[in-house]
C-alpha cells in the first residue's frame, strides 16, 4: 500500500471513529440510545481503533490453513497417532 493510500485510509478511519464517538456521546447525554445501541456503537468504536492500529502497524496475518494444520498436528502428537 502506498503512502497516499495509507494516509487516505487513516483519514477515513479517523472520520468514521469521530462519527461513531460523537453519536455515542450525544446519544448518551440525551438518553436517546438504549443499551443495545450503546453496545453496538461501542463495539464499532473499538473496531475502528483496531483498524487504526493495523493501518499504522501492518503485520502479515498467518494463514488459517497453516493454523489448522498446526492444531491437527498437535492433536495427532498428543494422541500418539491413536484415533
Amino acid at each position: 500500500m502506498g503512502i497516499g493510500q495509507r494516509d487516505e485510509l487513516l483519514a477515513n478511519i479517523r472520520r468514521l471513529s469521530r462519527i461513531v464517538l460523537d453519536r455515542l456521546e450525544q446519544g448518551s447525554k440525551e438518553g436517546t440510545l438504549d443499551q443495545a445501541q450503546i453496545r453496538l456503537l461501542g463495539s464499532i468504536a473499538m473496531k475502528t481503533l483496531g483498524l487504526w492500529q493495523e493501518a499504522l502497524n501492518p503485520r502479515p496475518k498467518r494463514s488459517l490453513r497453516r493454523d489448522v494444520r498446526e492444531v491437527e498436528d498437535g492433536l495427532s502428537d498428543e494422541n500418539g497417532g491413536r484415533e
